[in-house]
Parts: structure tokens; C-alpha cells; sequence
């Protein structure tokens, strides 16, 4: 008998280092940035239907109250009507979420394992993928807490390290995981071998999930729990309860449950994967010109070498640059160095001490 997936989609970002495109109220993975569908709806069709020994549910997407109509109605457009939407109040980071999800998965008919995993990562081996989901599950049937490393083809520190130990299956025992590592820092872990980047997917069974929830953040799983409980269900949404999930803790599902865990286990994932969590990581996935450039809408470029423009209604030419992005929107224009996103992300910074909530 196959084993039940439901897949746990966390939307709830605002893609921050994407401004100008990517807004509170549409941000990046409601948006059509790596093919013409919303990058929440390419997450959601990546984890439907079966693929060897896994039969995966319909989907639960977990989001905010600003972004649940528009992604409700992309989804009931590509044909992913049967997903159910759970609404948070306010963010509470990803233990919340996986809290949630372990709560609803096993008052769900039928789910044997959860896949948490982003609305706003870009696979480009989709069947790679599911078959990696399908390595994962056997491990997870055992009780271990899946993790999916991709391996590193650079020093990037945007990205958590996971160190693997003995080989455990399909996969290997995590030996350790390594936070946002400084440029020397993940130089050193890529000449040592043996790191792959944390991709931020997990598999696990929901009992699993929980027994550790309750050993290490007892608190984040009391708080969800009373949110769930007291929540508002109408049809296929759940709100859950504002004052009951202001409680919980904002603490990552990897600081409090995987690097406490003697169940974590990885399993290497060969798929195509970004993050696309910046301008330079949409370049990248992006086709191009024989200059290297890349753009979306009436952008041309002359002379110009590697940059990215994206123009939502008026004419952006990009001559004699190199390296550049160039977005321009209704409201706002960018002009930044294509590799350096936390430029960007202070500008978000600037724009909310400013008062600016008209450009957020």
C-alpha cells in the first residue's frame, strides 16, 4: 500500500530581497517568476498525485490573511481546487508551521507523513525530486525527521550547511548543521566534503514530529494547539485563533526540533534547486542572451553583459552596464548591483522606517 503524503506548503513570505516585485500583498511565490504560472501553484503540482511507492493528499497551504483570496484563486484556476488554506494571524516562524502541520495531519483521514516545504523554490528536475520524496518516506516510516541536502557547487553563505554521518539507508544520519556560514567559513565546509546546503524541505511522520516537539518546545506546540482548537473553519479555510498563536514562540523548525534531534536524517537531492531568493538567483535560473543578460517585459539591452531587467509598463533599456538589475514597476524603480541582495533587503528596511507602507 502506498504511503499518504500530505504536503504542507508554506507561503507565508514576503520575499523581501525581491522588492520591488514581490510586495506583502503579492509577494514572490503568488507571482510568475519561473514559468507563466504562480510559483505556489508550480510547489503545489510538483506534490500531487503518485509517484512509486507515495500517494500524495491534496494539499495544505499555509499563508496569511492578505495573500489567502489570490492564492485561492490561482489554485482553483491551475485545477488545485481541493487544497485547504490555514491562516495565520501573525508570523511565527517555521516551528509554528510544522507544529500545525503535524496537529492537522493527524486529524486528516489517511495522512501517514507531512512534507513541509516553501511555496518559493524553483525545481527544474521535478521527477528528481519526487523521487527523493519517495527516498525520504522510507526513513520517515522509520521515524526520522527528513531533511533534503542539495549539494554545494560554491561557497554560498545565504544558505544553512548540513554535515552527513553514516550512511543510513537511502540517505545518511545528520552528524551536524551549520548556520549561515561567512565566505571563509563555507569555503573551508566545501574543501572539507561531506555538506550539503539545507534546502529547507522536511518529511516526517506527524507522531514523530510531535513526541519531539514535546521534548524540546513543548510551548510552540501547546500555543498551536490551542490556536488550532479555537480556530474558525469555514469550508476548505482555517483561521487560526489570533490570541492563542501571538503566544507561540517565533523560533525556526530547525533550531527547535532538528539540531536537538537524534532522529534527523538527510537525504541528498539532486534537483535542480534555488531558493530564488534574490535578483542574482533569479538570474541564474533565468534563460539568456549570448550576453548573459536576462529580462521580463519591454527591456532591451545594449552592450550590456549579465544583468537582469524587468519592466512592468514602460520602455527599460540597460546600456553599456555590466551586472546590473533594473526593475521597474507602477510605483518604484530599482537600480542595484546584481550581487548583492542585502543591499536590497535594507532598502525594504529603510522604506518601513520611513513610514512607506504604500511600497512595502
Amino acid at each position: 500500500m502506498a504511503t499518504r503524503i500530505l504536503p504542507v506548503i508554506m507561503s507565508g513570505g514576503s520575499g523581501t530581497r525581491l522588492w520591488p516585485l514581490s510586495r506583502e500583498d503579492m509577494p514572490k511565490q503568488l507571482q510568475p517568476l519561473t514559468s507563466d504560472a504562480s510559483m505556489l501553484v508550480e510547489t503545489a503540482r510538483r506534490v500531487s498525485g503518485h509517484v512509486e511507492a507515495v500517494s500524495f493528499l491534496p494539499p495544505l497551504v499555509i499563508l496569511n490573511a492578505k495573500q489567502a483570496d489570490t492564492a485561492r484563486r490561482q489554485l482553483a484556476d491551475a485545477g488545485l481546487g481541493d487544497a485547504r488554506l490555514v491562516v495565520e494571524p501573525v508570523g511565527r516562524n517555521t516551528a509554528a508551521v510544522a507544529a500545525a502541520a503535524a496537529e492537522l495531519a493527524a486529524a486528516t483521514d489517511g495522512a501517514d507523513q507531512v512534507l513541509l516545504l516553501p511555496a518559493d523554490h524553483f525545481i527544474r528536475d521535478v521527477e528528481a525530486f519526487r523521487s527523493s520524496i519517495a527516498q525520504g518516506s522510507e526513513l520517515a516510516r522509520q521515524g526520522r525527521l527528513v531533511t533534503f541536502g542539495i549539494e554545494p557547487d560554491q561557497p554560498h553563505t545565504g544558505y544553512g550547511y548540513i554535515r552527513r554521518g553514516a550512511a543510513s539507508g537511502p540517505g545518511f544520519d545528520v552528524r551536524a548543521f551549520t548556520e549561515k556560514p561567512d565566505a571563509r567559513t563555507a569555503a573551508g565546509l566545501l574543501r572539507a566534503g561531506g555538506y550539503y546546503w539545507n534546502a529547507g524541505i522536511f518529511l516526517f511522520a506527524p507522531e514523530a514530529v510531535r513526541a519531539e516537539m514535546e521534548r524540546q518546545c513543548p510551548d510552540v506546540l501547546t500555543a498551536v494547539r490551542a490556536a488550532i482548537a479555537d480556530g474558525v473553519e469555514t469550508g476548505d479555510r482555517l483561521d487560526l485563533d489570533a490570541q492563542a498563536f501571538a503566544r507561540c514562540p517565533s523560533i525556526s523548525f530547525d533550531y527547535a526540533v532538528m539540531e536537538g534531534t537524534d532522529r534527523a536524517a538527510v537525504v541528498p537531492a539532486d534537483i535542480g534547486w534555488s531558493d530564488v531568493g534574490s535578483f542574482d538567483a533569479l538570474w541564474q535560473i533565468r534563460d539568456k542572451d549570448a550576453a548573459g543578460n536576462a529580462g521580463t517585459g519591454d527591456v532591451d539591452f545594449l552592450d550590456s553583459r549579465r544583468c537582469f531587467g524587468f519592466a512592468t509598463d514602460a520602455r527599460v533599456v540597460l546600456c553599456g552596464v555590466r551586472d546590473l538589475v533594473v526593475v521597474q514597476t507602477s510605483d518604484a524603480i530599482l537600480v542595484a548591483d546584481r550581487n548583492d541582495s542585502q543591499a536590497i533587503k535594507t532598502v525594504v528596511e529603510t522604506l518601513k522606517s520611513e513610514g512607506r507602507t504604500d511600497l512595502l
